[in-house]
């Protein structure tokens, strides 16, 4: 029997003041627009914050502090919400501090979930151990329960040993202290491992991590930084020696095998402001949205 393709909501969170850089705020809408959708329903949310200028004003050691709070509040509530209506979720951002609020709406229906970081960075700074104060750089603290602004978590908190980097280059000393107190130094598959392993090993240890944690439920955040900036280069912390076309096609398809069923996932860091005149990492992340919709609608 041919399997039935899931209803998906995507959501857009045009939000780039976690990075304190113009452009991300626009990426939501440019994919929406440029996208071939099926049986998807859009709704993109609107943040006052983003038509103000951006400053370097740091509260509770955060950037943009009260608009980061208030982005997870509304971004909890929709994904909450389309989740319990029994949908499958795509947050489309924005820049990666979304997934505070994208998460969060999951872990709220599904207290077990497994999350895969796709990044260049590991996304685990706190407030004290943030060189600069930029919130999409704390999602994963703040998820996991480690920070102490009212960023941190409130309710289902994610467990750390459900966490699993993929790509990962550029990972901060306050980040691997936190890591490696957490015990989950082996969750992180940076972009050495995954050239040393090969994609489709990385990916089976973590199915298999997860099967032996009695996982059901899988959400991916996929940051397009962890991508080599030859193919995506309109973001705004690209990190040489990414992964390639390849390992990323390797990874879809590993996606979609014997998984946790991925109930959600984020697609983050896209800056149409930094994209050439023919929009060629726009139009790598159209295709690459169309696969990721195609995974997700089958889980």
């Amino acid at each position: 029997m041919q399997q039935k393709n899931k209803d998906i909501a995507i959501i857009g969170a045009p939000f780039r003041s976690g990075c304190n850089r113009e452009g991300a705020q626009y990426a939501p809408q440019w994919l929406i627009d440029n996208t071939p959708l099926y049986k998807a329903t859009c709704h993109v949310l609107q943040f006052h914050s983003e038509n103000i200028p951006l400053t370097d004003i740091q509260t509770n050691g955060i950037r943009n502090y009260n608009a980061v709070c208030h982005m997870r509040n509304e971004l909890k509530a929709c994904v909450n919400e389309a989740i319990s209506n029994g949908k499958n979720v795509i947050t489309i951002g924005g820049d990666h501090s979304i997934a505070m609020g994208s998460i969060v709406g999951v872990l709220q229906s599904y207290p077990n979930l497994g999350v895969i970081w796709f990044d260049a960075h590991a996304d685990i700074n706190t407030e004290a151990t943030s060189p600069s104060g930029n919130a999409h750089g704390m999602p994963l603290a703040a998820l996991v329960g480690l920070c102490k602004s009212e960023i941190n978590n409130q309710g289902s908190t994610l467990a750390p040993q459900n966490v699993y980097w993929v790509g990962v280059r550029d990972i901060d000393v306050g980040e691997w202290d936190t890591i490696k107190r957490l015990g989950i130094e082996d969750h992180v598959f940076t972009i050495e491992k995954v050239h040393q392993l090969g994609m489709k090993s990385v990916m089976h240890q973590i199915r298999t991590s997860l099967n032996e944690k009695g996982v059901k439920q899988l959400h991916l955040s996929f940051d397009i930084d962890g991508m080599d900036p030859t193919i995506a280069h309109a973001t705004g912390t690209p990190v040489v020696n990414g992964l390639t076309d390849i390992e990323f096609n390797e990874f879809i398809c590993e996606l979609g095998r014997n998984m946790p069923q991925l109930v959600s996932m984020d697609f983050v860091e896209y800056n149409p402001l930094m994209d050439n005149e023919k929009y060629s990492t726009g139009e790598w992340c159209t295709n690459s949205l169309i696969k990721l919709i195609d995974t997700i609608s089958k889980s």
